[in-house]
């Protein structure tokens, strides 16, 4: 089987895990004693620079209540906590990846993510991945150019020979630009799909 690709880069949130947004407002919403729909303006009005690591979950929150007209949280880590509550990891995407680095493919996990999720992701000890590289220790968020070039500079593979997956679209394009193969990821099985005809796995019935 002729393989078209050396390396793999998996989103986290969307692609490996249930995308935990949706959960994760509401549940700051009833912590903070305010509607989702209020609340939501004010998340994504300072959430980048909390993604890009260029101001403290203190400041976050302090920005983020001053604008919903909440009570800033009383606890170390409201993020964490949240985050840890609805983290719903789906297995198979995990085993992909193993699979995949076993199969002598490079593999990143690249991720616009706030640093209490760093924590919780290393906390969890389970990585997979050759490379990982998060928003926040960055300084830079996806779709910006220098947030893939990283991840391929620390590969060590080229542009057209590593795939990247994403379940935002924007963030394939993103991708694309700076030369990577780009899948915009709808389910497991599609991407196995596509992954075979890239060949960077067998096809299903045959060995490896």
């Amino acid at each position: 089987m002729n393989r078209r690709i050396d390396a793999v880069i998996f989103d986290w949130g969307g692609v490996l895990i249930d995308n935990p947004a949706p959960l994760m407002l509401e549940r700051f919403a009833h912590a903070l004693g305010v509607s989702a729909a209020a609340l939501a303006p004010a998340l994504a009005r300072h959430g980048q620079a909390f993604q890009r690591g260029t101001c403290s979950e203190a400041d976050f929150w302090s920005a983020v209540c001053r604008d919903a007209g909440a009570a800033v949280p009383n606890e170390p880590s409201l993020w964490g906590r949240v985050f840890r509550e609805v983290y719903r990891p789906r297995p198979g995407m995990w085993q992909l990846a193993r699979d995949l680095r076993r199969a002598g493919i490079r593999t990143a996990l690249l991720s616009n993510t706030e640093p209490p999720g760093v924590q919780y992701f290393h906390q969890r000890n389970e990585n997979p991945f050759d490379v990982l590289v998060f928003s926040c220790c960055e300084g830079c968020c996806k779709p910006e150019p220098r947030i893939y070039l990283s991840a391929l500079q620390r590969l060590g593979t080229s542009a057209p020979r590593t795939l990247f997956i994403d379940d935002n679209p924007q963030y394939v394009e993103g991708a694309r630009r700076c030369g990577l193969e780009g899948v915009v990821f709808s389910d497991e099985p599609s991407l196995r799909k596509a992954l075979m005809l890239l060949g960077a796995i067998a096809p299903e019935g045959t060995g490896s």
